[in-house]
């Protein structure tokens, strides 16, 4: 019995030691994941980790370091099973709760990141908790976030977008760093504050700094030909556009901007093509002592509006910002793209009334007892255009400006397209100007076009159920104030920014 104890005794002193031995090996291989972790060497620190893993299946920092690296690469699925057997282990670890809210926000769940990231107010926690902020909406905690963490360039590059967003871009100026990315981000600040030739200069001195192969010296180029065509140095503009011509393709970069405006221009000329070669011939020649017009005329008007308005924006621009593409840059755009679609409501509808006569223009409107109907079609262009944010978000395409004179502009349009322009087009090619007419706003005023097209659709149903574009003018302005009414609230701003 006694010599059968000893043997048990000697057997767990076996057993130790090879447990102590085994320990130390995963520590070890740690140690080597570690070093070429904090060299940024991920495979051989991944090949490392696992290592020590096979010593030690339940080695906490191996399993933490594993998905970080993962992360790192925003390779979640990967990370996934490191997570969660970590989770199992240590679920109150702050790293481990740090990690899985890293996950979450790489895979989309802003609130979840939320809701997993510890109490720790380190760098990187503060960082998971303003991204996630921000692509909620909540612009304004966002901003606070970022603020506590001065010291990462990620957090003052993070402060310059959500100033960008708000749009605040002067507060940023003096806040970010030395680093390029940081000098660039600068530089779009200055650009949208109306400092154009501060951002010129800024610009040039962070080419330089970055080499050909970066990311950001294509985004570089593409910000200095915006500067030097807004300043009017089209020679310089040229120069660096060439140099953006060997790096991507404009061509294709236009293209995927303006896809549906082309996609519905081919359809509204071949409808046109087949509508005049339905006309008897004997109609083009028929003689009449009343002056008459046709579609013709209503797109002369809409294009004359169009020139008047964009000659007003420009202008607008270079006064206010020094910057002839203002109506085309983000903040900036803001205030000029308003006044663009002002005006170009109200020329065409001035126009329109001076070559039709107001007497035709008011029997466009339909009846007073259909008016009403304008405001439930308002609620009708919401959903349409939440619908569109929604399609447009994964495409690129561009959003309408949620400004209210913008919706004033479009309710003037609708009594020229629909009320004037439907008559227009029946009279000529017949039937097919139910088709036609919804695509006249799509094709002649420049902004979002599947949304034109979509709300063009449902007005032009409204229109033929009303008898009148009062209905559809009254939806417009609806749509203008609910948008200004809600416009501020976090989810709107995410869903339509």
């Amino acid at each position: 019995m006694k010599s059968f104890r000893t043997i048990l005794f000697a057997v767990g002193i076996v057993f130790s030691a090879f447990t102590v031995q085994a320990q130390r090996s995963a520590e070890e291989y740690y140690a080597q994941c570690l070093d070429f972790y904090s060299k940024r060497a991920i495979d051989p620190a991944q090949s490392a980790c696992q290592l020590a893993l096979s010593v030690n299946p339940n080695h906490l920092p191996s399993l933490k370091l594993l998905a970080r690296s993962y992360l790192d690469r925003e390779q979640t699925v990967e990370a996934s099973g490191f997570l969660e057997q970590a989770n199992t282990l240590a679920p109150t670890d702050p790293e481990v709760q740090f990690l899985g809210a890293k996950s979450s926000l790489l895979r989309g769940d802003f609130n979840g990141a939320l809701a997993r990231l510890p109490a720790t107010p380190s760098t990187e926690v503060l960082l998971v908790r303003g991204q996630a902020l921000e692509n909620l909406g909540r612009y304004e905690e966002a901003l606070r976030v970022y603020r506590e963490a001065p010291d990462a360039a990620e957090a003052r590059l993070g402060v310059a977008r959500i100033l960008e967003r708000l749009r605040r871009p002067s507060e940023g100026l003096g806040l970010l760093g030395n680093t390029p990315r940081e000098r660039l981000a600068e530089a779009r600040l200055q650009w949208l504050s109306g400092k154009p030739e501060q951002a010129a200069r800024v610009l040039e001195g962070v080419l330089p700094r970055l080499g050909p192969s970066d990311p950001d010296y294509t985004k570089t180029l593409g910000l200095l030909a915006n500067v030097y065509y807004g300043l009017g140095d089209f020679e310089k503009g040229g120069l660096v556009m060439r140099q953006l011509s060997a790096r991507t393709s404009l061509p294709s970069a236009l293209l995927g901007k303006v896809w549906p405006w082309i996609l519905v221009f081919l359809v509204f000329l071949g409808l046109i093509l087949y509508g005049e070669s339905r006309i008897e011939p004997m109609r083009t020649v028929e003689m009449t002592s009343e002056r008459r017009y046709g579609p013709g005329s209503l797109y002369v008007w809409l294009l004359v509006a169009v020139a008047v308005a964009g000659l007003v924006a420009v202008v607008v621009g270079q006064v206010l910002y020094q910057n002839l593409l203002a109506v085309f840059t983000p903040v900036q755009g803001e205030v000029v793209r308003p006044i663009f679609y002002l005006l170009l409501g109200l020329v065409a509808f001035l126009i329109t009334m001076l070559r039709v006569g107001r007497e035709r223009l008011n029997a466009a409107l339909g009846p007073r007892s259909s008016w009403s109907e304008g405001v439930w079609a308002g609620g009708v262009l919401l959903a349409i255009l939440a619908a569109y944010a929604l399609l447009g978000r994964p495409l690129d395409l561009s959003n309408l400006s949620l400004i209210y004179p913008v919706f004033f502009g479009l309710a003037l349009l609708e009594l020229v397209v629909r009320g004037v322009g439907s008559g227009l087009t029946q009279e000529r090619y017949r039937d097919l100007g139910t088709f036609m007419t919804p695509l006249v706003m799509a094709v002649f005023v420049p902004g979002p076009t599947l949304f034109f097209l979509l709300a063009s659709v449902f007005l032009g149903w409204l229109h033929k159920r009303t008898g009148g574009a009062m209905p559809g003018a009254i939806a417009w302005v609806v749509l203008g104030v609910i948008v200004a009414v809600i416009g501020s609230l976090p989810a709107v701003r995410t869903l339509m920014g």
